[in-house]
């Protein structure tokens, strides 16, 4: 079995009544796996990772949350396509 070196960065958001849009400000890009969290109530975290080669230049992406439908999004749309949405089941994979 082949073991990778990655670097992580998670930034944990907090969504407020109301403003379900949050800027997810990184800088710069100096690590291999973003990883995005945010509580959706009290007793459940959802977490996004993202590689960094799928992010823009810029600084920053945002995250769009529907609280009707549960679905999240990101702004830019391209970065959409590129997520892991259970990170939980991806970094305890080798558990059973």
């Amino acid at each position: 079995m082949k073991r990778y070196s990655l670097k992580i960065k998670e930034i944990e958001l907090q969504l407020h009544e109301g403003n379900y849009n949050r800027r997810v400000k990184y800088n710069e890009k100096d690590f291999d796996i973003l990883v995005i969290s945010f509580k959706e109530k009290v007793d459940s975290i959802r977490r996004f990772a993202i590689s960094a080669k799928c992010l823009p230049n810029s600084d920053s992406i945002h995250l769009i949350f529907d609280p009707n439908t549960r679905i999240v999004r990101f702004s830019p749309q391209e970065i959409n396509t590129n997520i892991i949405s259970d990170v939980e089941k991806l970094l305890c994979s080798d558990k059973t």
